[in-house]
């Protein structure tokens, strides 16, 4: 766990900004937390007050400026925080190892995957809701195993109070927990022996329905009805949710394409081996195993299908790793020869820890070179009344245009005609050069001018001959536009920082 904090740690503090290319939006919305005492956009809240909270103190006992400890504040949560997952995943196998009388070499392997794996190290910066959400992910599949296999208050508390978290920390991640918990409960059940056992499952089921109709009540009023309504869509009707043609930057493909179905068979090929163990050892393994293993593979597979469309399944891949880690434990747990299950887990180590050095020795990189940031905190001597000017700008780029300079954001294809009636003014910021290429990191960005911008069914906003030109510098253009040139579809603004 030390060596990932400090993999982690590496990669978030080797640059004074935030890597990724979505890094400064946990930095805006921690602010407005401490500033307005709300959120400046809709989203699940955990993760950010956390993160104000921790910037708060850090003001006010260490004397720091507010945004220098918002800064530290978000980085340190993000070091520290998505590593402690290696700790239920360890328990959880190591009762699969205890069961077979062998040690902990598959316990200590499964949590170093948990979080030491390149794609953990691909999202530092980037996607912290959902890292954090995957540490209530693991504790809520540990205290299910342990409550199946002995059922008692302090287990079901726990479950409730991870069930909560969830709710309040990533919409997806809970409703790949939600299919865990579900098809686990389903499967213990028909494996009873001696008959449905209903009466220790009926009040957990009770309690944890109440518990997501009060968090989703409280999200869809205070927060983001959006997402509970988007999780909602997932289970009523799965077909419209599951592919609605949105394409990953530079990555368009169709549900027949190979890359739809690559990652699909290497999540088989890795899940199947303990779904098979599990069904052939149905009768010499405990209910509680049998139903995990069989819960797990059965979401990581419905998850990892190319029935997704690209941008979701980019997200549920990440999820899904953390199920298959323990599947793939399970499965090594049955490798009767110790030489050989050495062997195994030395190869699997190899590849999955060594691959992270790929990220991990050029350090973090955020979306914009260091002279287009010193450049963009130049531009605020253009702003006058931030609260009433729209800075539109690409992706990435806009978070540091709201975090710098304090205004609402837009990306391009967001626009419409009543932004010119909302905003007094509209700033088109461009980025002639120094945009980083971070693939794997929200998907690969445009490179200075050579860049084509998303593409969208009905064009780009033109930037009228007559905008006005604020600033020509070395990497950033801002131009002011003062009418509305022909655009594309309603999207909401960003409201300020």
């Amino acid at each position: 766990m030390l060596l990932a904090v400090a993999g982690r740690a590496w990669l978030l503090f080797s640059t004074p900004y935030m890597p990724g290319v979505n890094g400064a939006y946990y930095l805006i919305q921690a602010r407005a937390v401490l500033e307005r005492g709300v959120l400046g956009l809709p989203d699940l809240p955990l993760t950010f007050y956390l993160q104000a909270g921790l910037a708060c103190l850090l003001a006010k006992a260490g004397g720091m400026a507010m945004e220098d400890a918002i800064m530290l504040a978000v980085k340190s949560c993000d070091a520290v925080l998505p590593v402690l997952v290696a700790w239920p995943t360890f328990v959880l196998v190591r009762r699969w190892a205890e069961a077979r009388s062998q040690g902990e070499m598959v316990p200590l392997a499964a949590a170093a995957l948990a979080c030491l794996a390149l794609p953990w190290f691909m999202v530092v910066g980037e996607l912290q809701k959902n890292s954090l959400a995957m540490v209530w992910f693991a504790l809520l599949v540990a205290n299910l195993h342990g409550w199946l296999l002995q059922p008692n208050r302090k287990r079901g508390l726990a479950l409730m109070a991870v069930l909560l978290l969830l709710g309040l920390t990533h919409i997806g991640v809970l409703g790949a927990s939600l299919l865990v918990t579900a098809l686990t409960l389903l499967t213990f059940l028909l494996h009873q022996p001696q008959g449905v056992r209903w009466k220790p499952i009926l009040p957990l089921l009770g309690a944890g329905v109440l518990i997501l109709l009060a968090t989703s009540a409280v999200v869809a009023w205070k927060f983001d009805a959006s997402r509970i309504a988007r999780l909602g869509l997932a289970f009523t009707d799965p077909s419209q949710f599951s592919w609605d043609g949105r394409q990953m930057p530079g990555q368009p493909r169709t549900r027949l394409s190979l890359d739809s179905w690559l990652p699909f068979l290497g999540f088989a090929l890795a899940v199947i081996p303990a779904l098979i163990i599990a069904w052939r050892r149905r009768l010499q393994l405990q209910a509680a195993d049998f139903a995990v293993v069989t819960a797990c593979a059965l979401t990581v597979l419905m998850m990892t299908g190319p029935w997704f469309s690209p941008d979701k399944s980019m997200r549920f891949y990440l999820i899904a790793l953390l199920p298959t880690i323990w599947l793939v434990s399970f499965a090594l747990t049955h490798i009767e020869r110790k030489g050989w299950r050495q062997a195994v887990i030395s190869l699997i180590l190899l590849i999955g820890l060594g691959s992270s050095a790929w990220i991990l020795v050029p350090g973090g990189k955020p979306v914009l070179e260091e002279a287009a940031m010193a450049e963009l905190k130049t531009l605020s001597v253009h702003i006058q009344d931030p609260a009433h000017t729209l800075v539109v700008a690409g992706h990435g780029v806009e978070w540091w245009s709201a975090w710098f300079l304090h205004t609402p954001i837009a990306q391009p294809q967001a626009l419409t005609p009543e932004v010119w009636q909302r905003y007094t003014t509209v700033l088109l910021l461009k980025v002639k050069s120094g945009v980083a290429s971070l693939p794997g990191r929200g998907g690969p960005r445009p490179i200075g001018d050579q860049g084509t911008p998303p593409r969208h069914p009905h064009g780009l906003p033109v930037i009228p001959p007559d905008a006005e030109l604020l600033h020509d510098g070395a990497t950033l253009r801002l131009e002011k536009i003062d009418h509305a040139p022909p655009f594309s579809v309603r999207v909401s603004t960003v409201p300020p920082h």
